[in-house]
């Protein structure tokens, strides 16, 4: 699968800034990873540059989630770029990652989460959801192996981050949730999603769909088993 020279790009620069992360922290013992993590903004360790450096750095005592995530972002980053153009491409991302500052961080006000957060996972997980939503009927092969619609895919990814959320199986869930919903947000754009008419005229649809489902049609003419051709009501 050839990448884009944007994905390309973005790749080799998340990947720099790891390598980075592993020398500063394991080689030369300088703790700089944990100055550009995103600490709750009543905590002490919260800088406001952690707003901007957060989703470029990753955990450098876990090279293997790193992985994973240039792996999905291999698979799922050029469909999308190719849908959204490669501007929309980057709006799309990073707006994922301020989606998820925004929630991880209200969230941890109100219930008091004090870790900090990093890394791009947000920002993959909306790549992984808007694929699905984009190319429903595309098949995946889950773990190379498994054949899956994309569709389910989507709504799998965000079933489990929720529930794992809830189960507080998952601390950073709330920031994975964010970054899904604005990404998704992004993807419908401001005119679908605030369009008063087209809410309605959706309403409108509901309502009948609703009431088509209280009668049904039979199909054929008249017989002699008729009960004296009444209505049937349902």
């Amino acid at each position: 699968m050839a990448m884009s020279p944007l994905c390309k790009k973005l790749l080799i620069m998340y990947s720099a800034i790891y390598i980075f992360q592993l020398l500063t922290e394991h080689w030369f013992h300088i703790p700089l990873s944990s100055y550009l993590y995103m600490y709750p903004v009543d905590s002490e360790h919260f800088h406001f540059w952690q707003i901007v450096t957060h989703p470029f750095v990753h955990n450098p005592n876990n090279p293997i989630i790193f992985l994973i995530n240039c792996l999905v972002f291999y698979f799922f980053a050029n469909p999308v770029e190719y849908v959204f153009g490669s501007k929309g491409f980057l709006y799309l991302f990073y707006i994922s990652a301020a989606g998820a500052f925004i929630t991880g961080s209200a969230v941890g006000l109100v219930a008091g989460f004090g870790f900090p957060f990093s890394g791009m996972s947000p920002s993959i997980l909306a790549l992984i959801v808007i694929f699905g939503l984009m190319n429903p009927e595309a098949i995946v092969y889950l773990m190379f192996v498994i054949p899956l619609k994309a569709k389910y895919i989507s709504y799998g990814t965000i079933i489990v981050t929720g529930l794992t959320f809830l189960a507080k199986a998952n601390p950073n869930g709330a920031w994975h949730l964010g970054g899904i919903l604005f990404g998704y947000l992004y993807m419908k754009g401001p005119r679908n999603i605030l369009n008063l008419s087209r809410l309605y005229q959706q309403y409108l649809n509901w309502q009948f769909e609703r009431k088509k489902r209280r009668f049904k049609v039979y199909e054929g003419g008249k017989g002699k088993n008729n009960d004296d051709d009444k209505p049937t009501y349902h």
